[in-house]
């Protein structure tokens, strides 16, 4: 039995980086350790993700966190004082219990992670160990960094319809190398906008925030900076969307931008089809609604082989719907997003049924976030091959890049990466 027990669990009502009310749970063992965890927060949501619980009341315009603290300082508290720190498992099917619901409305998954993720924080610094090296000391490796340079849709108040304009350095040696890349891109993309007068701002996760008419338009303007940073489309940088197809669903079909007419089923796959054929593209993340799921199987057995479908509104870190996207035929890749479904050890059931499926992982921050990198250290101790945090600006995005950067200087091995997914190796 470990020494290492429960003596204390703390909340309290931090900010994240769009300025709102969060929760910070604090989990201390043996009177003297102490393990901290901030929720993040998601704009773009999907159907069934786990309830991120407001007060909605008047202070803070509904968006107070005050039931959450009262929660953790009360029945929180009294259900975890005691337990061994390192039975991550059991101390998450506590919450699990307390919370009794499916979609954990009572507790609020933004209760039960921070709370999750500062036990997992707390147990490695009880055994002296960093988080990554306690999770697996095996994993060796960085993740493939996956970085916006362009934000749009709810990031960046819907100037442009799709949300993310990523790029991936799938060919760079190791991850120093693969930042270097990336920074040049992103300085490139920046000056450009800034000199043809359509910098708008930064969008929520530190991509460029540009006045572009169309999607084409946007694609060629990365590409361009892509070319103009001397690296080589496919073999050495590629771009990555996310669609976010959820929030461009209406009634009437697929609306891109206001004025236009919406698209049917059909003319958004073939849309999404030409772009995928026409600029370097080896990623695309929700190309359509969650309930569009004969949408998803067909684009998939159209589009290029090397191509990764991503599913994250569409399956939320949730093994049931990760079966079913999979049996439905309907991705090739799944988004982890610890927050989605609420507790770290959940989180690991999906990861492992995702590989038992043969599926690509990636894992993912929020666009609303926070200074705690914890994300970076989950992504290497639980040997994932792809990380997506935002982009090159605003610190809660730098501390996840940073964070890896000192995980690569302690492994002593020149910031060696994972190798890319399979279905690259043809590129």
């Amino acid at each position: 039995m470990s020494k290492n027990k429960i003596t204390d669990i703390k909340g309290r009502m931090v900010f994240d980086s769009r300025g709102k009310p969060t929760i910070e749970a604090e989990v201390i063992v043996n009177n003297k350790i102490s393990g901290i965890a901030i929720a993040p927060s998601g704009a773009s949501k999907g159907y069934n993700e786990a309830i991120e619980k407001k007060d909605n009341k008047k202070h803070f315009y509904g968006e107070g966190v005050t039931e959450n603290i009262k929660l953790i300082n009360s029945i929180i508290r009294k259900a975890l004082i005691g337990q061994e720190i390192e039975n991550q498992k059991k101390i998450d099917n506590i919450l699990i219990n307390l919370d009794g619901t499916e979609n954990k409305s009572f507790l609020g998954g933004n209760t039960t992670i921070a709370v999750s993720m500062a036990v997992l924080r707390c147990a490695s610094k009880s055994n002296k160990k960093p988080l990554w090296s306690y999770l697996n000391p095996k994993n060796k490796k960085l993740p493939i960094p996956e970085i916006q340079i362009i934000g749009g849709g709810k990031h960046a108040k819907g100037s442009i319809p799709i949300q993310d304009f990523m790029v991936i350095p799938n060919g760079a040696p190791d991850f120093y190398t693969a930042l270097e890349w990336v920074y040049r891109i992103y300085k490139i993309a920046g000056d450009k906008l800034f000199k043809d007068g359509k910098l708008l701002g930064v969008a929520d996760e530190g991509g460029y925030w540009p006045n572009f008419r169309d999607i084409e338009e946007t694609l060629t303007f990365l590409s361009k900076c892509i070319e103009e940073a001397g690296l080589e489309f496919f073999k050495e940088v590629s771009i990555s969307l996310d669609i976010a197809a959820n929030n461009l669903k209406k009634e009437k079909g697929y609306i891109l931008f206001k004025n236009n007419k919406p698209y049917s089923k059909k003319q958004f796959k073939k849309k999404l089809l030409q772009i995928i054929n026409n600029y370097p593209i080896i990623s695309i993340e929700d190309p359509f609604d969650e309930l569009d799921l004969d949408e998803y199987k067909e684009f998939k057995s159209e589009a290029p082989s090397y191509l990764q479908i991503v599913g994250d509104d569409l399956v939320v870190t949730n093994t049931k719907l990760i079966k079913m996207a999979n049996n439905n035929d309907a991705i090739n890749t799944v988004l982890i997003k610890p927050n989605q479904i609420g507790t770290i050890s959940e989180t690991i059931k999906a990861i492992n049924l995702s590989k038992k499926l043969k599926l690509f992982t990636i894992i993912s921050a929020r666009s609303g976030e926070t200074e705690d990198s914890i994300i970076s250290d989950l992504s290497v101790g639980w040997g994932i091959k792809q990380l997506k945090v935002g982009s090159m600006s605003r610190s809660e995005r730098l501390s996840k890049w940073n964070q890896c950067l000192r995980i690569g200087e302690k492994l002593e091995n020149n910031y060696v990466m994972h190798q890319p997914p399979s279905i690259w190796k043809s590129l």
